[in-house]
């Protein structure tokens, strides 16, 4: 398994590029990196081309994924990284997910390990899919693949695919601040 912080969204509800803002001196994209780091993966970053200057200035150009798919929103990167990388299962976190704790990964994680005849791992409220922390596998990242080089008007979004896919679900807590919303 890899890890895949998602930084390529226009930001637009957030007027600046949210990989980029600091906190205690490092820049959003660099605190979500090393929370994958310290779980022993290898780690990705997905930016779209417009980044990559002030990308390559924080994080190894190396490390960098940039989006290179006209589907829309989050797919984009991901279904990216898994072109470049079409065997790796991916952990994927969005770059605004600073206050992700490390034990609600690796309970997703401990999930994956113990089924792992499911496409898609993620955490699901009372209402909604949490589409980061989730993990993606490789067998249903080629399905996803496959199935919108077919289908071009298909849905994008990230509920329609785990609801139309074999998704493992984890309920998330009441009190669990790891999804927290910074889009303001």
């Amino acid at each position: 398994m890899n890890g895949l912080i998602l930084s390529g969204g226009e930001s637009k509800r957030a007027g600046t590029d949210k990989g980029l803002k600091t906190l205690n001196g490092k820049t959003w994209v660099e605190i979500m990196r090393e929370k994958l780091l310290c779980l022993g993966l290898d780690v990705k970053v997905s930016i779209n081309l417009s980044q990559l200057e002030a990308y390559k200035n924080v994080i190894a150009k190396e490390n960098l994924i940039i989006d290179h798919i006209s589907i829309p929103g989050p797919l984009r990167g991901i279904l990216t990284a898994h072109i470049h990388f079409p065997k790796n299962n991916w952990l994927v976190l969005a770059c605004d997910q600073i206050d992700m704790k490390s034990e609600t990964i690796k309970k997703l994680i401990d999930g994956f390990n113990k089924r792992r005849d499911f496409d898609f791992y993620v955490y699901k409220n009372e209402k909604r899919y949490q589409p980061f922390c989730g993990i993606y596998t490789a067998i249903g990242l080629e399905k996803l693949l496959k199935t919108y080089r077919i289908k071009h008007d298909e849905n994008y979004s990230m509920q329609h695919v785990f609801d139309s896919s074999n998704t493992f679900s984890l309920a998330t807590g009441e009190s669990d601040t790891s999804f927290n919303n910074y889009n303001k």
